[in-house]
């Protein structure tokens, strides 16, 4: 017994003597020194997952801009899956600055002037997303929905107008986050006057985080019940003559596939950064209602602490549900995928290439470029031309 107590108390005096810190280590390093005690999952996920998704997310983001930068001058859709994919890439590059400070205590941030513009950035990106797939996904309702009126709502001369509007708003919203945080003792640092940040952040949380994902939602059900609406009255319009050839029938076919694919890419962007956007913003939004304890309590003692558990309970949820959100701006790869006909084509281009040169060397490039012809001229049938293009 007495040789528990002994360790117990030994462990106690080095826990506090390793947390205590220097006077230049700054207020984030005793939190990650006690973070490794009392919520470790957190630290690891920090440390060791999030740079995996930062791979992804650079990697994807790029292959997905190069892919959609490619049908810009053909559809709007492309023009906004196009600055999708940049301000994302934007966001996980920002993201890495973000994980330096916090999860490895760099100094990163810890300059006056760059520590509220940072996150005035990091929101701007943020907000980007939501608002954007809220735009494509408009323009995809009217173009569908109102055929007639697609070429003065939807028109592709007006995507960098709109696009340029969403920027705005998304930079409009942002601004507050330069009295949201404050340099002080060398450490970017929350502001300690949450009223109107707080405030602040529960409202533009919930338009942009909630309400916006959950319309564009409902724009693509309503898109996939115009769409079959369209392919029944097809049908109808012409019973003898729309499918009596093998052509014809081909065309429909192909038709429908288009329609089917690139609505159900919209269908899953929207519904997937529902199911990771929605929990993130509930989750940080918290930060300001769940309380850390008394922090004059020594490593030890905040380990009994109540206060502190919860707390700490929250500081592990909290990353969990930040790194499931982190993935919707990482995984933009995924929705490319789902269009067989563009992501064949287009990764069969660097893929056929690669194991040409790896294989054989330089000489087989012009094979290899042989080879890539001859595969896109197979596919080009399966590619969905994206239904807002004029």
């Amino acid at each position: 017994m007495e040789h528990m107590r002994h360790n117990e108390s030994l462990s106690m005096v080095t826990l506090n003597d390793t947390c205590t810190g220097g006077e230049d280590d700054g207020i984030y390093y005793r939190f990650l020194c006690i973070a490794e005690h009392l919520a470790p999952v957190s630290v690891i996920i920090d440390r060791y997952v999030t740079p995996l998704w930062y791979l992804i997310g650079i990697v994807g983001n790029t292959l997905t801009i190069k892919i959609w930068s490619r049908r810009m001058q053909r559809s709007t859709s492309a023009i906004y899956l196009t600055v999708l994919a940049i301000t994302d890439l934007f966001l996980i590059l920002l993201h890495i600055l973000m994980e330096l400070k916090f999860a490895w205590n760099l100094p990163t941030l810890d300059v006056r002037g760059w520590c509220q513009t940072f996150f005035m950035m990091f929101m701007f990106n943020q907000y980007m997303s939501p608002l954007l797939i809220l735009g494509f996904t408009f323009e995809r309702f009217i173009s569908i929905a109102l055929p007639f009126k697609s070429d003065r709502f939807a028109h592709f001369n007006r995507a960098p107008i709109e696009i340029g509007i969403i920027t705005f708003v998304a930079a409009l919203l942002s601004i507050p986050q330069l009295f949201g945080w404050e340099f002080i003792n060398k450490d970017c640092q929350g502001t300690e006057t949450y009223t109107f940040f707080s405030t602040w952040t529960w409202v533009s949380d919930i338009l942009i985080f909630c309400v916006f994902p959950i319309a564009s939602l409902i724009l693509n059900i309503l898109v996939i019940r115009v769409v079959k609406q369209s392919l029944k009255l097809r049908r109808r319009s012409a019973p003898g003559s729309f499918y009596s050839s093998t052509s014809s029938r081909r065309s429909a076919r192909h038709f429908t596939a288009r329609i089917h694919i690139s609505t159900l890419t919209l269908l899953c962007i929207s519904f997937y950064r529902i199911l990771t956007v929605i929990p993130v913003a509930i989750i940080f939004a918290l930060q300001f209602v769940i309380k850390h304890g008394d922090p004059t309590l020594t490593v030890y003692e905040m380990s009994k602490d109540s206060q502190w558990i919860e707390y700490f309970r929250y500081i592990t949820a909290k990353k969990v549900i930040d790194e499931i959100g982190l993935t919707q701006y990482s995984c933009n790869i995924l929705y490319i995928s789902s269009l067989p006909g563009i992501f064949a084509m287009n990764f069969s281009e660097t893929f056929v290439l690669f194991v040409r040169v790896l294989r054989n060397g330089r000489n087989s490039c012009l094979s290899g470029f042989e080879e890539v012809r001859k595969v896109k001229e197979w596919m080009v049938w399966m590619e969905p031309t994206p239904l807002c293009s004029h």
